[in-house]
């Protein structure tokens, strides 16, 4: 079984990611040697820092990474197996250089630079692997423009850094990974006015140009289909709008086109947030790691980018395939995607026809999140279906996810039918076939103050069961063995079900961050007879909404 899972994951990857695998494993790129003085390009006006980071930096060696509290206190610190990866890799970024409030940090900043370059010694630890060490590169050029110069130790080590990263671009991984290692290295071939400079700046702008079109698709998603992962792959292009723009090289990046790209993620980005102005939660999703859509967008306007009204008519987003439908009392997002990118999918959760829906402003009915990346059981179990507002038929997965990162078997959702009238959605259905040849079938029709969902299971299966989380907000009281009453803020939800069904309250979690989970409740609801009708009715809204 173990092979037949490897096969089935490792047949959806491109040749250039399992030529490097093998490339990078038996060889090892280094930097042979190094010139010790490097000149730097002349530049028309300082770095503007419009987006800043959170704080992370509490004291010269103590940090805050993902909700966990950690210090740097010896030179091994920087690789300490007893903090995990994505804390260490937090470490290695450097973002508080970026952060609020960063000048009066900065004689802390500059100590911990030195600090990297004394106890990183080139090319061991965490620190010099690619997306680290891309994502340093970047927060120390940015700290640089800002007007605070470095001096000629740290020029020497950031050179060091950017060459060894043209070495080992993650070929092997792509997708955000590879545009991460782009972006650096135009932020460094920029920045930098040397022999060597100039191939970063090419390499940088290759991979860019070719990235830019396959990982923004034509509805301004990007393609790993994660509204998290959206957003800090729009910031990247945002970053390098503005970098272009401080050398005068906006014609390297074809700024019209990446300006379109730009305005397109935006509305995406806008349409895929709830109204609290945050990010929904399908694959993985989280707050506190990347920059909401209001910040962003007036990221874009800084730069001079024409940003178009929020849309508030429903669509159904086919490239990407998500369904928006809006109204005065509610907003209600469904995912009816492919797994995505194919040959990777490592933020992917099994969450066909998950759904998300806020009502009078206020998140109702949430997808479980994620609290941690890395290979455990906590991991596997934020990303399976019964942690999403979808149907688990027979305990299985609705796409085979294992490990941390991977998918084998996936399956291949189906807009049956779209009911829509001028510029709203009235009726929805949309299918798909199980791993086990088993359909789960979804309809959805809305009105003004009800939203109707009819899951239907059909073929050979044991038990079926659908699953509804709630915002930890959400009180909910059964009032009869088929209805319950729900108060959120200052309004009354009614849930009713039809069908041959048994139905309980369970105490369970929601993940809105790394390192963070609060107690909620969901409804699980066992299908006996492979259906389901289940109302949402909302009783009490705002008259002024009416």
């Amino acid at each position: 079984m173990k092979i037949l899972k490897l096969i089935h994951t490792v047949k959806y990857l491109k040749f250039v990611q399992l030529y490097y695998r093998l490339h990078y494993l038996f060889l090892k790129p280094q930097v042979k040697a190094y010139p010790s003085l490097v000149s730097l390009r002349s530049k028309s006006k300082l770095w503007n820092n419009i987006v800043f980071k959170p704080v992370s930096m509490h004291s010269p060696n103590s940090f805050n990474f993902l909700n966990h509290k950690g210090e740097l206190n010896k030179a091994e610190d920087w690789n300490n197996a007893q903090q995990e990866k994505l804390w260490l890799y937090n470490l290695h970024y450097f973002d508080d250089l970026n952060a609020e409030d960063a000048l009066l940090r900065q004689a802390w900043h500059v100590q911990l630079m030195n600090k990297w370059i004394d106890e990183n010694p080139y090319p061991s630890g965490n620190g010099w692997e690619p997306y680290p060490n891309s994502l340093r590169i970047v927060n120390w050029i940015k700290w640089s423009l800002q007007g605070k110069p470095l001096d000629q130790a740290q020029l020497n080590s950031l050179a060091l850094q950017a060459e060894h990263l043209s070495k080992t671009v993650e070929w092997h991984i792509l997708a955000n990974h590879l545009f991460a290692n782009a972006k650096a290295l135009i932020f460094a071939g920029l920045y930098f006015d040397t022999h060597e400079s100039k191939k970063w700046l090419e390499l940088g702008l290759k991979i860019y140009s070719k990235e830019i079109d396959e990982q923004v698709l034509d509805d301004g998603a990007n393609f790993e289909l994660t509204p998290m992962y959206h957003a800090i792959f729009l910031e990247d292009l945002l970053d390098i709008y503005q970098v272009a723009q401080i050398y005068k090289k906006l014609d390297l990046i074809h700024a019209q086109h990446l300006q379109n790209k730009i305005v397109k993620m935006l509305n995406w980005l806008s349409l895929m947030s709830h109204p609290d102005g945050e990010i929904s939660f399908f694959n993985d999703a989280t707050f506190g790691i990347a920059s909401c859509y209001e910040k962003l967008s007036k990221y874009a306007e800084k730069l001079g980018i024409a940003v178009s009204d929020s849309n508030l008519d429903d669509c159904y987003l086919k490239p990407s395939g998500y369904l928006v439908v809006q109204r005065p009392a509610y907003k209600f997002i469904m995912d009816v995607a492919e797994v995505g990118p194919s040959y990777q999918p490592g933020h992917a959760h099994a969450d066909t026809l998950s759904f998300e829906l806020s009502i009078n402003d206020a998140r109702f009915i949430v997808n479980s999140g994620i609290s941690q990346y890395g290979l455990g059981k906590e991991r596997l179990l934020q990303r399976g279906t019964a942690t999403h507002n979808t149907v688990e038929i027979d305990g299985q997965n609705s796409s085979e996810i294992w490990s941390g990162f991977r998918v084998a078997r996936r399956v291949s959702p189906q807009v049956e039918s779209i009911d829509q009238k001028g510029n709203q959605i009235h009726e929805l259905v949309a299918s798909y076939k199980s791993l086990k040849g088993v359909t789960h079938r979804r309809s959805v029709a809305f009105s003004e103050h009800k939203i109707s969902l009819i899951d239907q299971i059909t073929g050979q299966f044991h038990q079926a069961i659908s699953y509804l989380y709630f915002h930890p907000d959400v009180q909910i009281q059964q009032v009869s063995s088929n209805e319950y009453q729900c108060k959120l803020a200052n309004t009354t939800v009614y849930l009713h079900l039809d069908g041959q069904i048994d139905s309980q309250l369970l105490n369970t979690s929601w993940h809105p961050e790394f390192g963070k989970s609060i107690d909620n409740l969901c409804l699980k609801i066992f299908l006996k007879s492979g259906e389901c009708k289940t109302s949402i009715t909302i009783m009490d809204v705002d008259a002024e909404n009416v």
